[in-house]
């Protein structure tokens, strides 16, 4: 009943968006699983579910999120062109089922961390969500975890682009690690506006306790 009432106390739309986001994750890598076993190309399903739709999803949320009118049109405005940019480099540049687009992916994750960091700097600073301590802000979680993620990824197939023998070399330790950043990313999205909700419970109790 008391995640009922807290949940209640979130806007939907972000509640929403995350967990769109974990149900394209889920069939994307089902996809992607079975694909594999059956020695499929499954590249096409990868650009199109995570370099695009959920890169598309995360900006949708930092939208949201959003408080000033000069960023929310300049989000909506570099949106419609990483969009084009897309389109483009389908068609002329990295062919959206050859392989993994990475001047796609690239101002994607520029992207998205940049907007990461413009809202923990925001919440560091206590511009927004001053009600709440930082650790109970499911805002704080999230951020941290796509800026991390993204981050890495970055990192990893920037290397595998232009110095794939590095990651050839090192290829079961470098994936691990992608693999590692993904699930500890999509398991704070999965838990981010639970914690917060015992944090404030076990307050109530202390309080009750010592009254």
């Amino acid at each position: 009943m008391w995640l009922r009432f807290y949940l209640k106390s979130i806007p939907r739309i972000q509640i929403n968006i995350i967990t769109y986001t974990l149900a394209l994750v889920l069939v994307v890598e089902l996809i992607g699983f079975y694909t594999a076993r059956q020695r499929i190309n499954n590249t096409l399903i990868y650009n199109i579910g995570w370099v695009y739709l959920e890169s598309f999803l995360l900006i949708a949320y930092f939208y949201t999120l959003e408080q000033n009118l000069f960023w929310r049109k300049r989000i909506l405005q570099i949106s419609g062109t990483l969009g084009v940019w897309g389109i483009v480099n389908s068609l002329f540049l990295e062919p959206i089922a050859g392989a993994l687009q990475y001047f796609s992916l690239l101002p994607f994750a520029v992207f998205l961390i940049t907007l990461a960091i413009r809202l923990l700097h925001q919440l560091l600073n206590l511009e927004v969500y001053t009600q709440k301590s930082l650790l109970s802000t499911p805002h704080f979680w999230i951020s941290s975890a796509i800026l991390f993620f993204y981050l890495e990824a970055v990192i990893l197939f920037g290397t595998y682009y232009f110095y794939p023998e590095i990651i050839i070399k090192n290829v079961n330790i470098a994936f691990t690690i992608n693999k590692l950043m993904a699930g500890l990313m999509y398991f704070a999205f999965g838990i981010a506006f639970i914690l917060p909700h015992f944090d404030d419970l076990n307050k109530k109790q202390s309080g009750h306790a010592f009254s």
